[in-house]
């Protein structure tokens, strides 16, 4: 889970702020920045509570799997089956949580580009100033 959101905080700081880089340095002292708690957008998703149950349930059924079969295993066939099931785990869980980071990131765009800001960091990033953009982006993947 920690993986899928930092990669989405990395895709949020290179989608949106590569225009800052591209920018003449007079103009990068007047970007605008806003930045998004990414937690609390993932959890707010309406498709993220049912993921992480879908998740949770692979991995439970990767769990008792292991479990029946790994009595009849060496280590190393326990080794490769727990490596199995494993990647089996991901491969689920990559295919229900890029949908909602993408749905996730196009709202931080759109959101971004209608309030004239151009770069959009993860709130963790902030010391000070800079827009919350929490709420706006939640409420633009809501509709």
């Amino acid at each position: 889970m920690k993986k899928q959101i930092l990669s989405l905080v990395f895709a949020v700081l290179v989608c949106v702020g590569f225009a800052g880089l591209m920018a003449p340095k007079t103009a990068m002292a007047a970007d605008a920045i806003g930045f998004v708690n990414v937690n609390r957008l993932l959890a707010s998703h309406p498709d993220f509570q049912s993921a992480r149950a879908a998740i949770g349930l692979e991995q439970q059924n990767a769990q008792k799997e292991f479990q029946s079969k790994a009595a009849t295993l060496d280590d190393k066939g326990k080794r490769a089956l727990d490596r199995t099931l494993t990647e089996r785990i991901a491969k689920r869980e990559k295919e229900l949580m890029d949908p909602i980071q993408k749905k996730i990131l196009a709202a931080v765009k759109k959101v971004a580009g209608s309030q004239g800001i151009n770069t959009v960091l993860d709130e963790n990033a902030v010391i000070t100033g800079g827009k919350d953009l929490t709420q706006d982006v939640i409420a633009a993947y809501s509709k």
